[in-house]
């Protein structure tokens, strides 16, 4: 086996036992961010501590926010509107793998007095910026790509954008929309946004505002037969806060999946309740219509690995990006074919997880076949769906969904070994440990 290899030993019967993941990924972002811009001293329990939002605190340290880890929450001390900077000064930041980081700083930037670039890794350089930048540009900023194509490095050159309002055509990613709202609190006119159509991953720009309201701020969605036509975001200071983070349901949702392919299982997963707002979540209600059971439980809910896991005809899975990682892994498990729809932002993931999750699963012995949006899968035959199947070497092209996934195929396909295991490091530095427990 290779130094950066993990086998992942078979399962020997159901799964027992609780899990509590750690605090959600989507809303530590958000909190980071509104905490950073807010007036005062604002503390974030249950915050994911993760490569990705290390990056995050990071980037506003050398931004001059004093931040305060050593805890079990992280103080920021919030820029009041504005961050720190000297005139003329360049800070540059390394976001590493993080979209998300990149995004969000990217927009928080245009508040600070430095000249800020912005940068990453090799794969963080390839995923697409250029729309977030033109939104920004369209406010007042001034952002200049050092290697063209509106993509990592950007040079952020702007203090004090005014915001104002914004006609929106479908975009890449949901995080351009969110990082505009995030920061239009604290620009004199706020923003508002029009949407020509309906925006990609609405559920996590709905996310966005309800952060925005649990720190104080005016949000105003306007919906017409349930399709997202405007966000308005008053502007006005917002005031430091003592912040619990929920749980992370994208990260749950793994355990949920685990417990489902694995029959007879019974797993709880603490903290995260049926119909949690975040928007992976909606894994749960997917895997009950393949014929697992949920049941509440009054610190979270157990999840019953069905005898057998259905597959589904037709899945929408648009508003759960990172949990259709798990339900592919999942549809390789059934007894029947699998349609997943509604996976267009996939390919510019941390990777491309449309074609990475067609290599891989056709690797471990399924039949896939993917579109841009959409993936049929065709299960791993019965007869190789046991401890004794061929070795897989599962490339995970460094991305943690995907170590993550492929990690509970192997508790029911012998022979699966991950490559670059300690990419889950980006979400869920103790996902390995909790895998254990859980087959102990």
């Amino acid at each position: 086996m290779g130094a950066h290899e993990r086998i992942i030993e078979p399962a020997t019967g159901p799964l027992s036992g609780a899990v509590r993941v750690p605090g959600s990924k989507s809303l530590s972002n958000r909190a980071v961010i509104l905490a950073a811009l807010a007036r005062g001293s604002s503390t974030l329990e249950g915050l994911l501590r993760s490569d990705d939002i290390d990056a995050l605190l990071d980037g506003l340290e050398q931004l001059g926010l004093g931040i305060d880890r050593s805890g079990d929450g992280v103080r920021i001390e919030g820029g009041g509107g504005t961050l720190p900077g000297m005139p003329g000064r360049v800070t540059t930041i390394d976001c590493g793998h993080g979209g998300t980081p990149a995004r969000f700083l990217l927009a928080a930037a245009c508040l600070s007095a430095d000249v800020v670039v912005i940068d990453g890794s090799d794969r963080l350089r390839q995923r697409p910026m250029a729309e977030g930048v033109e939104l920004l540009r369209a406010l007042g900023a001034t952002i200049v790509s050092e290697h063209g194509a509106d993509r990592l490095p950007l040079r952020v050159e702007s203090c004090g954008l005014r915001g104002g309002r914004l006609r929106v055509g479908r975009t890449a990613s949901s995080q351009y929309i969110s990082a505009l709202m995030l920061i239009a609190p604290f620009l004199d006119e706020g923003i508002e946004l029009e949407f020509d159509g309906p925006p990609t991953s609405a559920a996590y720009i709905r996310l966005t505002a309800s952060e925005l309201e649990a720190w104080g701020a005016g949000v105003e969605l306007q919906e017409q037969a349930g399709e997202l036509e405007l966000v308005r975001v008053r502007p006005g200071m917002l005031a430091s806060r003592s912040r619990t983070i929920e749980p992370d349901a994208s990260s749950a949702a793994y355990w949920a999946v685990a417990a489902a392919i694995n029959p007879g299982s019974r797993v709880n997963v603490l903290g995260l309740q049926p119909g949690d707002a975040q928007p992976d979540a909606g894994v749960f209600d997917a895997i009950v219509q393949a014929g697992a059971a949920v049941e509440p439980h009054e610190d979270g809910c157990i999840v019953h690995g069905p005898r057998t896991v259905r597959g589904w005809s037709s899945l929408d899975a648009s508003g759960m990006p990172d949990g259709a990682v798990a339900l592919a892994v999942m549809a390789a498990c059934a007894v029947t074919t699998s349609t997943i729809t509604g996976l267009s932002t996939l390919r510019v993931k941390e990777s491309d997880r449309i074609g990475a999750i067609q290599a891989q699963l056709q690797r471990c012995g399924a039949e896939v076949h993917a579109t841009d949006h959409s993936l049929r899968i065709s299960p791993i035959p019965t007869p190789q769906l046991n401890a004794e199947a061929p070795g897989v070497l599962v490339h995970t092209y460094d991305d943690h969904r995907m170590a993550m996934a492929f990690s509970l195929l192997g508790l029911r396909r012998g022979g699966i070994r991950i490559e670059d295991p300690e990419c889950v490091t980006k979400s869920y530095p103790g996902f390995y440990e909790d895998l254990e427990s859980l087959q102990a």
